[in-house]
């Protein structure tokens, strides 16, 4: 197994996960909250959830949840990394 220290692979670590962490968020998420609906923020754990402010007793369906945030983090940074060892184990060959 190589190592994933090395500063070549650990650049493009880090690349794949932000690009992959942003868009699935981006084009995953929910963004209905201006509509009179829920804007929902997260994949696969709904970390963010607000409703624009167009509903009585809107407090219960607003929240931030930093464990699922930190969830979808670890959950893309172990899939960004199996991405990055994956191609550059098929490139070797």
């Amino acid at each position: 197994m190589e190592n994933i220290f090395e500063k070549k692979t650990f650049n493009w670590i880090v690349i794949v996960f932000c690009v992959q962490f942003f868009c699935l968020n981006i084009l995953l998420g929910d963004f209905s909250g201006i509509n009179d609906g829920i804007t929902r923020i997260g994949f696969p754990f709904v970390f963010f959830q607000d409703t624009g402010g167009k509903c009585e007793n809107c407090e219960n369906l607003k929240w931030f949840n930093i464990i699922y945030l930190l969830s979808d983090v670890i959950l893309c940074l172990i899939l960004a990394i199996v991405m990055v060892m994956g191609v550059k184990r098929i490139t070797k060959k």
